[in-house]
């Protein structure tokens, strides 16, 4: 269904549409869908399922004081469409009779996004739309291989506490998520359970929760590899050390981490206030290992950087380009303030550490 007179495009990541509580359960657990890694230029036209989902803007569970639903924004309106676009996918896999979709990518009016990892979604006055593609059966993509959620020997690198861990995980009751990291010959996981966090502090999704705990203990990224019933892991794009190679430490930042604003989830490449062609560098930022940074400047455009002065190296790029910039997000938080005057954009604004590792 196409959108109505306008027709904003929006590119937003996939990975918050799919840890959605209300998109797990419309998908159920019989098809296992595997996420392109890269743009693919050739597929086979006999494999081929494309579908199209949309939704209204209209809220059916929030109305007005005078009963008029409420209208929701560009980017809530195309999060509902692509999980209706997902369950079309799952639908069409099973009139085929297969059981996995591989090379998922997303396929507005027959253009391939170049961005793996996220969506592309086209917001009208009266509706959002959002085209997919995917190949039914076949290998490729990034979800493991055909392991079932209930095989603890195929989660990557579990040590005997891991292993201990997960069936303890198989054992909890949905929602429930189970994270991984690896680096060298070290691993680091965790697991959480139920939508009340013991700590008030916490998120209440279980997988953000989770994520959480396994970023404070490894110092790093982690990997999110089981939701409820559903083995959703994605294998590292990047060529990762071979096990039994020495294990490299964190790098630390030379600049203490400044206080997540709570302006938005540093995950939700919607609510970065640059435009499109920039929001498409964000999901790579996001892809950057710890320490990073991502600054936008007062023009609209951004820079990001990696590495133990990321901070003052994104700040840095700006003064040399004679632009005025100011750090949106910083490791896993955002630090962007509505109110100019409490944003950072010097490098004098930054306080060093004054002793090895990172402060959180």
């Amino acid at each position: 269904m196409p959108a109505f007179a306008r027709d904003t495009r929006w590119v937003l990541p996939i990975n918050p549409v799919m840890q959605q509580p209300a998109t797990r359960e419309a998908l159920g657990n019989d098809v296992q869908l595997r996420f392109a890694d890269a743009p693919q230029a050739n597929v086979p036209p006999g494999q081929v399922l494309t579908v199209e989902g949309y939704a209204r803007p209209y809220s059916r569970a929030q109305r007005t004081a005078d009963g008029r639903p409420v209208i929701r924004s560009d980017e809530e309106t195309c999060r509902e469409a692509m999980r209706n676009t997902l369950v079309a996918l799952v639908a069409a896999a099973r009139a085929r009779g297969v059981r996995v979709v591989t090379q998922v990518e997303s396929f507005y009016d027959d253009q391939v996004l170049p961005t793996p990892g996220a969506y592309e979604c086209h917001a009208g006055i009266g509706s959002a739309v959002v085209q997919l593609r995917g190949l039914a059966g076949g290998d490729g993509g990034s979800a493991v291989g055909a392991a079932g959620v209930d095989d603890v020997n195929a989660v990557p690198g579990l040590s005997a506490d891991g292993r201990a861990a997960y069936q303890k995980f198989l054992q909890s009751k949905p929602p429930r998520a189970f994270v991984i990291r690896q680096a060298g010959d070290r691993s680091w996981f965790a697991w959480a359970d139920g939508a009340v966090p013991r700590d008030i502090n916490r998120p209440s999704d279980p997988t953000q929760r989770a994520l959480e705990y396994c970023r404070e203990r490894s110092q790093g990224e982690c990997s999110v590899y089981a939701v409820d019933y559903a083995v959703v892991y994605r294998k590292p794009m990047a060529n990762a050390p071979e096990a039994g190679a020495p294990f490299a430490a964190p790098v630390a930042s030379r600049y203490r981490l400044p206080a997540d604003s709570h302006f938005a989830d540093v995950n939700d490449a919607s609510l970065v206030p640059v435009g499109d062609r920039n929001r498409d560098g964000y999901l790579r930022f996001l892809a950057l290992p710890m320490p990073r940074a991502y600054a936008i400047a007062a023009d609209g455009s951004a820079a990001f950087a990696s590495g133990s002065a990321a901070m003052a190296d994104v700040l840095n790029t700006c003064e040399r380009e004679g632009k005025t910039c100011w750090l949106y997000a910083v490791d896993d938080r955002v630090v962007w303030q509505t109110d100019l005057r409490q944003r950072i954009g010097r490098v004098n604004q930054l306080s060093r550490v004054q002793q090895e590792g990172r402060t959180p």
